[in-house]
Order: structure tokens, then sequence, then C-alpha cells
């Protein structure tokens, strides 16, 4: 019987740390709200980091999260959603065979090739999403981020919410939820807090994940599209949804994303936000099939004509190089 012990230790391991397991969570408990109004120091995730080699995590307050399913090496980052499917900003992808580097807690390098990209706008959703496949799957000490769980209003309770926000400089940010319309959110800067946890988004953004973290989980809202405070693609959106796991289903069917739904505290960050932070009076407008690369329409329906002029679009384009 003396084997029993170690065997349950080591069967314990293997399923924490297998690919069909995410890795434990460095802080179940945490509230970004708290996090938010209470952190201090550096926002910066790593002391020092490298595209091939061992890097090493910041050991202040953004250690508490595990951002080890986000490939920081270059800006336009690619967001792991399944161990071999990844999402990225669909105008400023990862191309076909180009390197994706993830690091675990560890700061162990895993470096994976784009195998193909498909971006959803070519299947009938306009959005500005493009799913990588890789060109094999990841360990499960790499973070997959599951996704919002489809609700019937649509994801109007996440508005209100506070978000974590992530940038090309590889630093977190606090911003609030303030629109969620359909297959688009949208985010305010929170005047409450101080201006370092707070960023203005700019080119080389696009891509950057943003997250709730619901049930002891990051839980992946959006990636940027557009500047300022942020708004992107809203990944509770059940068209979205629908059109990911077609996708994947095509790519490689052995795997799939999670959902997750929000955790009364998250619900309770929301209603709070709501109180202080107004919604904005209209969603900001998806782009359409007529639209130009900045989502302005290319001609002007009588509906259109009608309804009050939206602020341009500011689309976070890509560095030139």
């Amino acid at each position: 019987m003396r084997w029993l012990v170690p065997s349950l230790i080591l069967s314990f391991l293997v399923c924490a740390n297998g690919s069909g397991a995410p890795p434990v969570l460095h802080s179940p408990d945490l509230r970004l709200d708290a996090l938010a109004a209470n952190s201090m120091g550096p926002s910066q995730l790593f002391k020092s980091y490298r595209v091939d080699g061992p890097v090493l995590w910041s050991r202040d307050w953004p250690w508490k999260f595990d951002l080890s399913g986000v490939a920081w090496d270059r800006n336009n980052t690619a967001t792991l959603i399944t161990p071999r499917h990844v999402v990225m900003a669909a105008h400023y992808i990862r191309g076909v065979g180009q390197p994706v580097v993830f690091h675990d807690r560890s700061g162990k390098p895993h470096a994976r090739k784009i195998q193909q990209v498909v971006k959803l706008r070519d299947h009938g959703v306009q959005c500005d999403v493009a799913v990588g496949l890789l060109d094999k799957p990841l360990p499960g000490s790499i973070r997959c981020y599951p996704l919002p769980a489809v609700r019937e209003d649509g994801g109007a309770a996440l508005i209100g919410a506070t978000a974590l926000v992530t940038e090309q400089k590889r630093a977190l940010y606090f911003h609030r939820i303030t629109n969620v319309h359909d297959n688009w959110l949208g985010m305010r800067f929170d005047e409450t807090l101080p201006e370092t946890r707070r960023k203005s988004l700019v080119k080389g953004d696009s891509g950057n994940p943003a997250f709730i973290l619901s049930r002891g989980e990051l839980v992946l809202i959006e990636t940027h599209t557009i500047g300022g405070a942020g708004a992107g693609p809203y990944y509770g959106s059940s068209a979205i949804q629908e059109k990911l796991r077609e996708v994947i289903r095509e790519l490689d069917p052995e795997f799939t994303f999670r959902t997750i739904d929000l955790d009364p505290p998250t619900l309770a960050d929301a209603e709070t936000g709501r109180r202080s932070i107004p919604p904005l009076p209209r969603p900001v407008p998806q782009p359409t099939a007529g639209s130009d690369t900045r989502g302005n329409p290319a001609t002007k329906s009588p509906a259109t004509t009608e309804a009050p002029r939206q602020p341009r679009r500011r689309v976070i384009l890509p560095p030139r190089s």
C-alpha cells in the first residue's frame, strides 16, 4: 500500500498539468474591482522577456493572473482558446508559417507555428476576429481562456464591470465595460482610478485581449480593434461563438472552447459600475458588408441618414515596418 499515496499525487499532477485540464490558478479568490482600486507597484507582466528563451515573470500584482495563454512575442498577440486554436485581430494577424511563442508560469518558452488562418468575416460574421490553427497542441501548462456564456440579455449585465486590459508593452490596466451590443463590446476609462491604471490604446495594440474574472478564471471578452479606452468583438456573442465552433471543427475537431457564466461578484461589480459610469447613449455600430476598413458606411441608407451621427471609429492599424 506504500505506492498508493505517491500514485495519487502523480495522478493529480498529470490531471492538473496535462492537456486535458488547465493549470491551477494562482489566486482564485481575486476580484478585478478590488485589485484595480488597491494594486500598487509596476503593471508590467515581466521582469525580463526574450522570445527565444526563458522569461522572468513579475512577482508584483500582475503575477496574480495567469497570462501564459497569450503569445507576447510580437505586438500582434495571439490568445489561446483551445490547446491548438488562437484568436487574433483579423486586421492584424500572424500569417501562415509565422511563429507564436508562449511562456508557461515557470518562464519556459513553447514555440509553435501558425498552420492556417480563418477570418470570421469571410464566413458571414462581421467582426474583427481571426482564428489561427497551431501546428501542434500546447501543453496544459499554457492556459486556454474560456469565453463568456451566451446570455439572454445579450451581455447587457456586463455593462459597468471592470475589465483587465492588455497592450503591446506587456502591461496590465483596468477599464470599465460601457457598451455590449450584438458582436461588439466597448470600454471607457474609470476616472476613479489613477492614470497609471488606465491606458489609451494606440497603433500596435490591435488584437491584445481584455478579460473579466468570473468563477476564479480569466474570461476572454474582447480583442482590441478600436483605440482609446478600447473596443472590439464581444466573445460572448452567440453569432461569434457559433461561427467559432464551426471554424474550430473544420480546423481540428478534437478541440473546442469552454464558456463560463458570470458569477455574483462580477454582476455586483457591473451594477456598481453602471451607477458610477453611465453607458453610452447608443451602441457603437458594427461594420457591415458595405463598410470600408474603418467601419464607415460606403453609402447611407434612409435609416442611417435619420439616426444621430456617430463619432468616427478609430481602428488600431498595425505599425509600418
